[in-house]
């Protein structure tokens, strides 16, 4: 009978060093970068999708609030975006940040995107549906502004809740959200026709010379076009 020669060996190891996850934001490029983080954090999330998803299906906001008969849905090639109103998805980050800092809490951007989120599921968020180009026209230029009346949401009780650190903001980081808020009740008391002028159709007329109206041409149906 062949003998077992095999050996079992005991290896202690030793305890693994405690790994802390620290976040630091004492320079302006290291928060712009931790901001941005939490912001694609809470974009790319399951819950914000199922969220913007029921505001859709359930909510209404299907359709852009500008053009009305711009409608998205599973089956059309039209997308509705959803435009945070009248505060941006950073000014969010950005108090809750503040909140973290003011009650000694560790920042962590998981964390802080789901306080963030929580604030978007209980109504606390303004949002407003509109069309891809609505939404470049308001990001990119100053020629579309958005009413506070067409804004959803009860953003009113979220400047109630954080109160504290948003006067914080302003008067540590000169972060001032209700000095944002003001000018945007200003101007939706302000509204002219000429406030929306960008959305509004353009017609240009060709004057050529020698030549008084435009002429008809007719084009042969049976013409083979070839490529």
């Amino acid at each position: 009978m062949a003998k077992n020669n095999s050996m079992i060996k005991n290896i202690k190891l030793t305890k693994p060093n405690s790994m802390e996850y620290y976040v630091d934001i004492s320079t302006p490029k290291a928060k712009r970068k931790f901001i941005e983080r939490c912001k694609r954090v809470i974009r790319s999330s399951f819950e914000y999708k199922e969220y913007i998803k029921f505001l859709k299906d359930n909510v209404g906001l299907d359709s852009c609030v500008f053009w009305s008969n711009v409608i998205g849905g599973n089956k059309k090639r039209v997308s509705i975006h959803m435009h945070h109103e009248p505060f941006t998805l950073e000014d969010y980050v950005r108090v809750v940040i503040k909140r973290y800092e003011e009650e000694g809490i560790a920042l962590n951007d998981l964390m802080i995107a789901e306080e963030v989120l929580r604030l978007h599921y209980e109504n606390l968020v303004g949002l407003v549906p509109v069309s891809k180009t609505a939404h470049q026209l308001i990001h990119n230029t100053e020629k579309l502004f958005v009413p506070l009346n067409m804004v959803y949401g009860n953003y009113g009780k979220f400047l109630e809740k954080y109160d504290k650190y948003i006067e914080l903001l302003a008067d540590e980081d000169d972060y001032d959200l209700y000095a944002k808020l003001e000018k945007k009740m200003e101007q939706t008391t302000n509204l002219t026709d000429e406030s929306f002028d960008a959305i509004k159709k353009q017609f240009t007329y060709l004057e050529i010379e020698g030549q008084e109206d435009l002429e008809k041409v007719d084009v042969p149906t049976n013409t083979n076009l070839v490529a």
